[in-house]
């Protein structure tokens, strides 16, 4: 095999192995029109710029035989600061290194990339000639038009991206975990002078980003989805029973499912949906919760995990936009009532009322008391952490299960007791949850049904369906808010 061929080769399984499964779980691509793109022999991308993820981005939705022929137009000087930069980059994109603003007056300056197009090659093109400021467009500069007036037969596929200018920003060496979306044009072909061909190509690209920010501002102007919160004690049921109602709902709705794992349904089936960080960290920091051999080792990482959980129900609805959100426990719920394992004398329906207002900062509903804050400190600390302002769902079902069966079920599955899963403390959270459920009620007026989980699954599963399908559920009708 000669060099050449072990580089490419190299250079592939680098792509498919290591960099898409990274920008795939790490910051999330949402593509848009990808189609457009597949099935073309020959074509050049033209895309906004705001950051050096960009390029990346951009290979991630090429289809892998078009890696090794499709090269970015770069700038030499910048990335020649640094040699390893500069071999890497070479490596792993194959640039087509060009001086900015230092044009050689004896030769065509778009000779390089008209010789790619030649050898029946792809280019990767930044119209804007470097990176603009965040979430804002540059004017382009003339050389695309030039180069499309003299390959006019060359389709041009305009992208815009958005999320690289946040998820790298300008000046930044820190990469971010946000999610990056990827819209693409229709492929066009263009012809007549490069001053209107560059005019063209900017308000096509400009287009694209108004359509794609109209998009998300309509999407950000929408009701939120109705949560709907199961709870129960352990071996209650709630994870089996929560995930049938989901089922049974998205046969008229689009449903999120968010239990251990996060599901999506859709016409009574599940559907594939693109992993979000934020599950990823909670499943880890979940499994280590369930490992704790004491109440106090399983205090810190099911906190977190709770918190990272109501921080997934936003992700979710921001990303999916479901019109319902089914959830096994409820974040906000969850720390109430297991606040009763921890400080129990201190926890009556007063308090409890008093913690779930400072967890949604609803400050008119309850004063807060410095017994509150002393009794339970880790509000302020979550309060510092600006992690306060949790999710109120539009209605909760408590399925309602003697600690005894919820035990004899738990030892049934074979599987090791988490350390809180005995009668004793499962009686506990069992009058807590219930006295959550009573202030919810009385004070937030959220519809509470509390079924006998001791019934057949079947029947407990068709009355919790029964009372999801009475509620008002549809977008626009939906969505406690934390205020």
């Amino acid at each position: 095999m000669t060099d050449s061929r072990t580089r490419t080769v190299l250079c592939l399984v680098t792509h498919a192995l290591l960099l898409r499964p990274f920008i795939k779980f790490f910051s999330g691509v949402r593509v848009v029109g990808g189609e457009h793109i597949r099935g073309l022999d020959q074509y050049i991308i033209i895309a906004n710029h705001n950051s050096h993820l960009d390029t990346l981005v951009l290979f991630f939705l090429l289809p892998l035989r078009d890696i090794a022929r499709s090269h970015p137009v770069a700038d030499e000087p910048y990335f020649s600061k640094s040699r390893l930069a500069f071999r890497l980059i070479s490596f792993l994109f194959q640039p087509i290194w060009i001086t900015r603003g230092r044009p050689e007056t004896d030769r065509d300056p778009l000779e390089k990339v008209k010789q790619v197009l030649a050898s029946r090659h792809n280019l990767i093109i930044f119209p804007e000639g470097t990176r603009g400021r965040p979430g804002e467009m540059e004017s382009f500069k003339s050389g695309i038009g030039r180069l499309v007036a003299q390959c006019p037969d060359v389709p041009i596929v305009p992208v815009y991206l958005s999320g690289p200018e946040r998820a790298l920003p300008k000046g930044s060496k820190l990469l971010l975990p946000f999610w990056n979306s990827i819209v693409i044009g229709h492929p066009q072909t263009y012809h007549g002078p490069h001053r209107d061909i560059t005019r063209r190509l900017e308000s096509i690209l400009v287009e694209l980003s108004l359509s794609n920010a109209a998009r998300r501002k309509r999407s950000a102007r929408k009701r939120a989805a109705a949560v709907v919160a199961f709870l129960g004690i352990d071996g209650s049921g709630k994870s089996t029973v929560s995930r049938i109602v989901a089922q049974g709902l998205s046969r008229a709705s689009n449903v999120a499912f968010v239990s251990d794992g996060l599901e999506f349904y859709e016409q009574g089936a599940s559907r594939d949906a693109q992993p979000l960080l934020a599950e990823k960290l909670r499943e880890i920091i979940g499994r280590n919760a369930k490992r704790a051999k004491s109440l106090r080792a399983y205090k810190v990482p099911k906190l977190a995990e709770l918190l990272l959980r109501d921080y997934l129900i936003h992700e979710v609805e921001r990303w999916y936009n479901p019109e319902i959100i089914i959830t096994d426990g409820l974040p906000i719920f969850n720390m109430a009532a297991w606040a009763a394992l921890y400080k129990k004398e201190a926890i009556d329906e007063e308090t409890c009322t008093q913690a779930i207002s400072y967890l949604t900062e609803d400050a008119g509903r309850m004063d807060h008391s410095e017994r509150l804050l002393r009794d339970l400190p880790e509000l302020k600390f979550i309060r510092h952490l600006s992690l306060t302002r949790l999710r109120l769902p539009k209605a909760v079902v408590m399925l309602d299960v003697a600690p005894g069966t919820a035990c004899a079920r738990i030892s049934s599955r074979g599987e090791q007791r988490q350390v809180h899963e005995t009668e004793e403390k499962l009686s506990e959270l069992r009058e807590a949850y219930l006295m959550v459920c009573e202030v919810v009620q009385r004070h937030w007026g959220i519809p509470v049904q509390i079924i006998d989980g001791s019934q057949t699954l079947q029947q407990v599963a068709s009355k919790s369906l029964q009372f999801a399908e009475s509620l008002s559920l549809q977008k626009g009708e939906a969505g406690e808010s934390s205020n």
